[in-house]
């Protein structure tokens, strides 16, 4: 695990997690102050403040917005059926305990739990995954990886890394959806406070994982893997 802090620092060193350029549409529940310019810091603002207002009752449309605007998932619709998803995956969190049908949904439902309580969760999502266990793979290997959910990154699409693992005849293995979001949330919270101090938010090396996954990640792929094709036709 030391080594794997020690590489999380040298990155977060050199890709400055204030690059995070994700945009906030202007339906932000949330006004944030003109004088806060930079994507990193309104992202910032907006996770230190959002969740005073999901503490109030019926703020569904919220949770929506979240997913649909903030985080861009315009495929998950605002019905009954998915109201329902959402609350029974909240009360789930407090269980610490996940049912496949909410962890399928988790790159949406995390970002909703990263606006609940920013200090406890953070989001689960392709990019940050993908990132986090290539470095599991190759830094802590004691450590079981996570299953990476769906994602539509075209630099992350080009290195399958279910099969590189595979390939690699190194032994791995995954968590159960059941704890595998809680697991995730508590080792980014502890390798955080490593990597940035003790005082900040660990949605701090959820970016950094965000941000460098389809440019470091995948340059460090490239120069690492080989494949050699033998092309003999063994027949038995």
């Amino acid at each position: 695990m030391q080594k794997l802090i020690s590489v999380l620092k040298e990155l977060s060193v050199k890709y400055d997690v204030k690059t995070y350029n994700w945009e906030i549409p202007d339906n932000c529940p949330v006004k944030i102050p003109d004088d806060i310019e930079s994507n990193f810091d309104r992202n910032v603002y907006l996770k230190e403040y959002l969740h005073t207002i999901l503490e109030q009752d019926n703020c569904i449309s919220i949770y929506y917005w979240i997913i649909q605007e903030w985080g861009g998932i315009s495929s998950f619709k605002h019905n009954n059926v998915n109201d329902t998803k959402i609350l029974k995956f909240i009360t789930e969190l407090d269980k610490k305990s996940l049912t496949k049908n909410s962890f399928e949904r988790i790159s949406s439902f995390s970002k909703v739990a990263s606006f609940i309580n920013p200090t406890e969760y953070v989001i689960y999502d392709s990019r940050v995954i993908y990132a986090l266990n290539w470095l599991l793979f190759n830094y802590a290997p004691e450590v079981e990886l996570f299953t990476q959910p769906q994602g539509r990154n075209s630099e992350l699409i080009k290195y399958d890394m279910q099969t590189i693992f595979r390939l690699s005849s190194k032994k791995y293995t995954y968590r159960s959806h059941k704890i595998a979001y809680h697991a995730y949330c508590k080792l980014i919270k502890q390798l955080s406070v490593d990597v940035y101090g003790v005082s900040r938010q660990p949605y701090l090396l959820e970016m950094l994982l965000f941000n460098i996954a389809p440019n470091f990640i995948v340059k460090d792929i490239e120069e690492k893997v080989r494949l050699k094709i033998d092309l003999e036709l063994k027949v038995r």
